[in-house]
């Protein structure tokens, strides 16, 4: 492979192939544009020390520092699950769980439809949440306008975070803090990899039924009343699990049921004096 760009590019793994530059203003635009260019070997990962310029879903952007995992994975059109494009994100976000379950950490959620969540205080199963990481799903093209699947982007925390200090809007989780005081955790390089190998197992042996089965067993808020944007309009409803298609179930509070796609915005639990949450 020729270095794509005038950046120093090391090839970390094969099979499939990670690849590392130290500071990069997005690992998903860059990776992207070398697919479109034909500069890398199918399903490569990019990841970067430093990130500058992260992206979230629309109108976010994501902070990473030094030392957190900043990756993108290339998925192969042929690589899409079963149920297609639509469980995509939900097949990268269980990929991401089982990693995390891997390093038997305790107390990780997936926050519908692209976020993930830890307790920020593990030795107590029912306290407070913080986000510990998200990914973005998106597809790439060739220069000439020929699908050639999609890339995946995945942010998550390794080292502890202060939250005085984090610059968020919300309680930020780092592996570190699940991990405790002097436990060893994998490196950013070696947790890319593994996550990489992760997702391909999924998307050539997990069948819809089971990647959803994993998802609504960590879904954030599950039984719980939540607010929520839709379409510009807030609602309030309580979470009752997963469609067959990956879609969010949600009783509202006039009873009525509603499936919610990934245009939802700002979820989160309700206060009190929000309504009716009993």
């Amino acid at each position: 492979m020729s270095e794509p760009e005038p950046l120093r590019v090391r090839k970390i793994w094969s099979d499939p192939a990670v690849l590392f530059v130290r500071t990069l203003s997005s690992t998903s635009d860059t990776l992207a544009r070398w697919v479109s260019e034909g500069r890398v070997p199918p399903r490569a990962t990019l990841l970067c020390g430093f990130q500058t310029g992260g992206r979230g879903r629309p109108g976010h952007r994501w902070q990473s520092r030094r030392g957190d995992l900043t990756m993108s994975r290339w998925i192969l059109s042929e690589e899409s699950p079963p149920a297609g494009m639509a469980l995509l994100p939900l097949a990268v976000a269980a990929a991401c769980l089982q990693t995390l379950d891997d390093l038997d950490l305790p107390g990780t959620f997936w926050k519908y439809p692209n976020d993930l969540y830890a307790l920020l205080s593990p030795e107590k199963p029912e306290g407070d949440v913080g986000k510990l990481g998200g990914l973005l799903v998106e597809p790439v093209r060739t220069i000439g306008g020929k699908p050639k699947g999609w890339i995946a982007g995945i942010g998550i925390n390794i080292g502890t975070i202060e939250p005085e200090s984090s610059g968020r809007d919300f309680s930020p989780a780092s592996l570190s803090g699940l991990a405790g005081e002097g436990r060893p955790l994998p490196g950013p390089l070696s947790l890319a990899r593994h996550l990489s190998q992760r997702i391909s197992l999924i998307l050539d042996n997990g069948s819809p039924a089971e990647i959803l089965t994993r998802l609504e067993d960590r879904l954030l808020w599950k039984n719980r009343w939540v607010v929520y944007t839709l379409h510009g309009k807030t609602y309030i409803g309580k979470i009752e699990g997963l469609g067959g298609d990956g879609a969010l179930l949600v009783t509202g509070d006039d009873g009525r049921s509603c499936r919610l796609g990934p245009g939802v915005r700002n979820l989160r639990p309700v206060s009190v004096g929000e309504g009716h949450h009993g």
